[in-house]
């Protein structure tokens, strides 16, 4: 685990107090930065996973350490994964690539993954990959696209991200609770844009423009302009024109998930002795 002080700004990441469930102790957990290893006995290779919230400090100095650490380790190839902030709509997860390995961008381009071509402000894990680079591990990275209006976990997302990974790695992954998760936040986001025809209007037109698209392969971006361009690395401050504001949906969507939890709620137990 990296030193959360080398890291993190405690005023921006703070700490987190707490009980524990007995009432006795305290604790008091720092952000952190760690590695977790994880064995496949029927692969070809296992994995390290590297875990933490984007350090605020010193990335010229953590990016080439995380990289030594990981060569040290045995580590041949790297794959960071993120999310970005899209002109996509919850039906929608496309996964864009970069890589500084030619030849690993030729075999990323058969698994028709798109690169991306944006220039500007980035993130840690783009560190991360010229880091990589530099250190001679081959690396990528692989970023899914999610829509302006639901801020919060995106199923959906996830699912597309760790498809491509398999993909990527060739390694046997096992997204079948996932993928139930996925089917069911689908779901629910339809049943809250039901009760809120005003926002789903609002979202028609994209939707009706994806559904064109819906014979194509979910991974073939090509000739898909309206996914070109977006910023895989720093999410855009303002959400693209015609879009509900994240804030009314996702206000909507939590509205109808608490109707539905209490509706599944179970009747009180009726009252051992007379009502008083």
């Amino acid at each position: 685990m990296l030193d959360p002080s080398a890291c993190y700004d405690f005023t921006v990441a703070r700490p987190l107090s707490t009980r524990s469930t007995d009432g006795r102790r305290w604790s008091l957990e720092y952000p952190k930065v760690a590695f977790y290893p994880i064995r496949l006995p029927n692969a070809e290779r296992d994995l390290i996973v590297l875990l933490g919230p984007e350090p605020h400090f010193r990335w010229p100095e953590l990016a080439p350490a995380i990289v030594a650490y990981a060569r040290a380790a045995g580590v041949e190839s790297m794959l960071t994964l993120g999310a970005y902030v899209g002109p996509v709509t919850h039906h929608s997860a496309p996964v864009v690539r970069r890589t500084l390995d030619p030849v690993l961008g030729e075999r990323l381009g058969e698994l028709e993954l798109q690169d991306t071509d944006y220039e500007g402000p980035t993130a840690f894990v783009t560190a991360l990959l010229h880091a990589a680079a530099a250190g001679g591990i081959t690396a990528a990275s692989l970023w899914v696209a999610t829509p302006p209006y639901l801020q919060a976990g995106n199923p959906v997302a996830a699912l597309a991200l760790l498809e491509a990974t398999g993909k990527v790695t060739r390694l046997p992954l096992d997204a079948e609770r996932l993928r139930e998760v996925a089917d069911s936040f689908l779901h629910d986001v339809e049943a809250a844009l039901e009760e809120h025809p005003e926002l789903a209007e609002q979202l028609k037109e994209m939707l009706e423009s994806e559904a064109d698209d819906d014979d194509e392969d979910s991974l073939d971006l090509r000739g898909r302009a309206h996914w070109r361009g977006p910023d895989p690395d720093r999410p855009p401050p303002d959400a693209p024109p015609g879009l509900p504001s994240g804030k009314a949906l996702v206000e909507a969507v939590e509205k109808y998930l608490r109707q539905r939890k209490d509706d599944e709620l179970p009747p009180p137990p009726p009252p051992a002795g007379p009502a008083v």
